[in-house]
């Protein structure tokens, strides 16, 4: 009887311990059983985070292959490439495309430079938008002006889309006027004059639109 005595405590401290220890186990199953589909939101998260900065340092890749593109255009045939301040994403790019006295036909020794223009973009970063911005000399009314230089952009933009294959839903038009002048030259007596002020400029974006 004595040894009886001596084992029941033993046994009553063995199932408590083996008593809590079930039920430490149950409770790590029921955390884990109600943890797997938050574990799961937060893979699929950490995935999605991993999938969007890879997107994002492809697009960043993507517009300096474009840059640098625009650079050497601007190297080959003159110009001038900026960032631009209007719209804050994207790129202004004044390119030595520019039209006869009264005149919105693209003239022939400009086409190459549009061509170079086109592939430019289908080729680094074919979703960009694109504004073309047709200007005018100060000839004639500032309603004519206007509407000539908005045959211009038309003009380009046709020849870009029709000619050079680019995208037409990704390129608006901007009529300026006579609102940039780069000098006070009309051509009315020379009509090589002035050539500066008739022209067609670029804005190229990353994100937003341009006019329409």
């Amino acid at each position: 009887m004595r040894q009886n005595r001596v084992w029941v405590p033993m046994v009553v401290v063995a199932l408590a311990f083996l008593s809590t220890g079930c039920m430490q186990l149950v409770r790590q199953w029921e955390l884990d059983r109600v943890m797997e589909p938050v574990n799961g939101q937060l893979a699929d998260h950490e995935a999605r985070i991993a999938a969007n900065t890879a997107a994002v340092e492809a697009l960043q890749g993507d517009i300096e292959e474009l840059r640098s593109q625009l650079d050497r255009l601007q190297q080959e045939f003159g110009g001038h490439v900026s960032d631009d301040d209007m719209h804050g994403a994207g790129l202004a790019v004044a390119l030595p495309v520019h039209f006869d006295f009264n005149s919105s036909e693209v003239r022939a020794v400009d086409r190459p430079i549009l061509d170079a223009f086109a592939a430019a973009i289908q080729g680094s970063y074919p979703q960009a938008r694109v504004t073309v911005e047709g200007s005018a000399d100060s000839a004639g009314s500032e309603a004519y002006n206007m509407t000539l230089s908005r045959e211009r952009a038309e003009s380009v933009r046709d020849y870009l889309v029709q000619t050079a294959g680019m995208n037409a839903d990704n390129i608006g038009i901007a009529a300026m006027g006579e609102s940039r002048l780069v000098n006070q030259d009309t051509g009315v007596e020379d009509r090589q004059n002035g050539i500066e002020n008739r022209r067609a400029t670029f804005v190229v974006e990353w994100a937003g639109s341009g006019s329409d």
